[in-house]
Protein backbone atom coordinates (compact mmCIF):
# COMPACT_ATOMS: atom_id res chain seq x y z
CA UNK A 1 0.00 0.00 0.00
CA UNK A 2 2.72 2.22 0.94
CA UNK A 3 4.58 1.91 -2.74
CA UNK A 4 1.45 2.89 -4.42
CA UNK A 5 0.52 5.75 -2.26
CA UNK A 6 4.25 6.93 -2.94
CA UNK A 7 3.97 6.26 -6.92
CA UNK A 8 1.28 8.29 -6.98
CA UNK A 9 2.28 10.50 -4.93
CA UNK A 10 5.35 10.77 -7.50
CA UNK A 11 3.01 11.19 -10.49
CA UNK A 12 1.29 13.91 -8.76
CA UNK A 13 4.59 15.66 -8.18
CA UNK A 14 5.18 15.25 -12.20
CA UNK A 15 1.67 16.78 -12.50
CA UNK A 16 3.38 19.96 -10.56
CA UNK A 17 0.03 19.45 -8.23
CA UNK A 18 2.10 18.32 -5.40
CA UNK A 19 5.55 18.13 -4.39
CA UNK A 20 6.69 15.61 -1.80
CA UNK A 21 9.82 16.45 0.56
CA UNK A 22 12.27 14.96 3.10
CA UNK A 23 11.13 16.22 6.49
CA UNK A 24 12.94 15.34 9.71
CA UNK A 25 10.02 13.86 12.18
CA UNK A 26 10.21 12.74 15.31
CA UNK A 27 13.70 11.86 14.50
CA UNK A 28 12.94 9.71 11.40
CA UNK A 29 13.08 10.90 7.77
CA UNK A 30 9.66 10.83 6.27
CA UNK A 31 8.39 11.61 2.86
CA UNK A 32 5.59 14.33 3.33
CA UNK A 33 3.63 16.06 0.08
CA UNK A 34 2.95 19.74 -0.03
CA UNK A 35 0.14 20.87 -2.04
CA UNK A 36 0.51 24.24 -3.69
CA UNK A 37 3.31 25.67 -1.62
CA UNK A 38 6.59 25.36 -3.40
CA UNK A 39 5.01 24.03 -6.58
CA UNK A 40 4.47 26.23 -9.32
CA UNK A 41 0.82 26.85 -10.06
CA UNK A 42 -0.72 26.14 -13.54
CA UNK A 43 -1.03 29.10 -16.26
CA UNK A 44 -3.84 28.55 -16.62
CA UNK A 45 -5.08 29.27 -12.88
CA UNK A 46 -3.10 31.96 -12.82
CA UNK A 47 -4.32 33.60 -15.76
CA UNK A 48 -7.95 32.84 -14.34
CA UNK A 49 -7.24 34.56 -10.98
CA UNK A 50 -5.35 37.63 -12.74
CA UNK A 51 -8.59 37.82 -15.27
CA UNK A 52 -10.75 38.27 -11.81
CA UNK A 53 -8.96 40.56 -10.31
CA UNK A 54 -9.29 42.84 -13.61
CA UNK A 55 -12.66 42.64 -13.52
CA UNK A 56 -13.24 43.47 -9.61
CA UNK A 57 -11.51 46.71 -10.67
CA UNK A 58 -13.57 49.87 -12.02
CA UNK A 59 -13.58 50.43 -15.38
CA UNK A 60 -11.87 53.67 -15.66
CA UNK A 61 -11.17 56.71 -13.23
CA UNK A 62 -13.55 57.24 -10.44
CA UNK A 63 -16.04 60.59 -12.02
CA UNK A 64 -15.80 63.48 -9.60
CA UNK A 65 -18.34 63.98 -6.68
CA UNK A 66 -20.96 67.03 -7.60
CA UNK A 67 -19.33 69.25 -5.39
CA UNK A 68 -16.04 68.72 -6.59
CA UNK A 69 -17.07 69.49 -9.83
CA UNK A 70 -18.65 72.75 -9.22
CA UNK A 71 -15.55 73.63 -7.17
CA UNK A 72 -13.80 73.19 -10.44
CA UNK A 73 -15.76 74.96 -12.77
CA UNK A 74 -16.36 77.52 -10.38
CA UNK A 75 -12.43 78.33 -10.68
CA UNK A 76 -12.79 77.71 -13.86
CA UNK A 77 -15.48 80.33 -14.35
CA UNK A 78 -14.10 82.94 -11.61
CA UNK A 79 -10.21 82.69 -13.94
CA UNK A 80 -12.46 83.61 -17.06
CA UNK A 81 -11.74 79.96 -18.95
CA UNK A 82 -14.08 78.71 -21.84
CA UNK A 83 -17.84 78.63 -21.09
CA UNK A 84 -17.72 74.95 -21.46
CA UNK A 85 -15.55 74.40 -18.07
CA UNK A 86 -18.00 75.91 -15.96
CA UNK A 87 -21.24 74.05 -17.53
CA UNK A 88 -21.89 72.41 -14.55
CA UNK A 89 -22.46 75.42 -12.92
CA UNK A 90 -26.40 77.10 -12.59
CA UNK A 91 -27.76 80.74 -13.12
CA UNK A 92 -27.74 81.56 -9.49
CA UNK A 93 -24.13 79.88 -9.17
CA UNK A 94 -23.12 82.23 -11.51
CA UNK A 95 -25.01 85.75 -10.28
CA UNK A 96 -22.98 84.56 -7.11
CA UNK A 97 -19.44 84.41 -8.12
CA UNK A 98 -20.47 87.60 -10.29
CA UNK A 99 -21.58 89.40 -7.20
CA UNK A 100 -18.55 88.66 -4.86
CA UNK A 101 -15.78 91.65 -4.66
CA UNK A 102 -12.02 90.98 -5.83
CA UNK A 103 -11.25 90.05 -2.17
CA UNK A 104 -13.66 87.51 -1.61
CA UNK A 105 -13.34 85.70 -4.87
CA UNK A 106 -9.27 85.45 -3.93
CA UNK A 107 -10.86 84.02 -0.68
CA UNK A 108 -12.75 81.48 -2.29
CA UNK A 109 -10.04 80.41 -5.06
CA UNK A 110 -7.51 79.66 -1.97
CA UNK A 111 -9.69 76.97 -0.99
CA UNK A 112 -9.87 73.02 -2.87
CA UNK A 113 -12.29 72.39 -5.28
CA UNK A 114 -14.29 70.34 -3.31
CA UNK A 115 -14.43 73.05 -0.60
CA UNK A 116 -15.87 75.79 -3.22
CA UNK A 117 -18.30 73.25 -4.81
CA UNK A 118 -19.47 72.24 -1.23
CA UNK A 119 -20.02 76.16 -0.30
CA UNK A 120 -21.94 77.09 -3.52
CA UNK A 121 -24.50 73.57 -2.89
CA UNK A 122 -24.44 75.20 0.50
CA UNK A 123 -23.54 71.94 2.15
CA UNK A 124 -21.19 73.91 4.33
CA UNK A 125 -20.90 77.16 4.01
CA UNK A 126 -17.72 79.30 4.47
CA UNK A 127 -17.37 81.09 7.12
CA UNK A 128 -15.75 84.68 5.45
CA UNK A 129 -17.46 85.11 2.12
CA UNK A 130 -21.58 85.62 1.73
CA UNK A 131 -24.28 82.89 1.61
CA UNK A 132 -24.76 81.65 -2.04
CA UNK A 133 -28.07 82.39 -3.08
CA UNK A 134 -30.44 78.92 -3.53
CA UNK A 135 -31.81 78.36 -7.05
CA UNK A 136 -35.44 79.02 -5.98
CA UNK A 137 -34.01 82.21 -4.30
CA UNK A 138 -32.30 82.93 -7.45
CA UNK A 139 -35.73 82.27 -9.62
CA UNK A 140 -37.61 85.05 -6.99
CA UNK A 141 -35.24 87.76 -7.67
CA UNK A 142 -34.98 87.31 -11.36
CA UNK A 143 -39.27 87.48 -11.71
CA UNK A 144 -38.88 90.58 -9.13
CA UNK A 145 -36.26 92.15 -11.73
CA UNK A 146 -38.19 91.01 -14.74
CA UNK A 147 -41.77 92.05 -13.25
CA UNK A 148 -40.09 95.74 -12.34
CA UNK A 149 -38.68 96.12 -15.74
CA UNK A 150 -42.19 95.29 -17.61
CA UNK A 151 -44.15 97.81 -15.36
CA UNK A 152 -41.32 100.41 -15.88
CA UNK A 153 -41.35 99.52 -19.87
CA UNK A 154 -45.37 99.29 -19.52
CA UNK A 155 -45.59 102.97 -17.85
CA UNK A 156 -43.21 104.20 -20.36
CA UNK A 157 -45.72 103.12 -23.15
CA UNK A 158 -48.78 104.65 -21.10
CA UNK A 159 -47.08 107.63 -21.44
CA UNK A 160 -45.99 107.59 -24.82
CA UNK A 161 -49.70 107.03 -25.58
CA UNK A 162 -51.13 109.62 -23.40
CA UNK A 163 -48.39 112.55 -25.29
CA UNK A 164 -49.70 111.01 -28.61
CA UNK A 165 -53.30 111.41 -27.39
CA UNK A 166 -52.68 114.67 -26.39
CA UNK A 167 -50.50 116.08 -29.28
CA UNK A 168 -53.58 114.64 -31.93
CA UNK A 169 -56.59 116.38 -29.31
CA UNK A 170 -54.17 119.97 -30.09
CA UNK A 171 -53.63 119.48 -33.60
CA UNK A 172 -57.75 118.59 -34.05
CA UNK A 173 -58.65 121.77 -31.96
CA UNK A 174 -56.31 123.84 -34.11
CA UNK A 175 -57.87 122.53 -37.53
CA UNK A 176 -61.36 122.50 -35.88
CA UNK A 177 -60.61 126.59 -35.07
CA UNK A 178 -61.86 128.81 -37.85
CA UNK A 179 -59.50 130.91 -39.43
CA UNK A 180 -58.73 134.33 -38.65
CA UNK A 181 -59.40 136.84 -41.48
CA UNK A 182 -57.00 139.46 -41.62
CA UNK A 183 -54.13 138.15 -42.07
Amino acid sequence: MRKMLAAFARALAAMGLVMVMVVWEGGKLVLKTVRGVLAPRPPVAEAEAELAHEMAQPAGPKPPSPAEAWGRAALHYLMGEAPEASAALDDAARAYLDALSEDQQVALAQHDNRTVGRHLLRERLLPDLPRPMSPSEYRNIEATRAAAGAAEAHQRLVGDDAKRRHFIEVLDELLAEPMPRGL
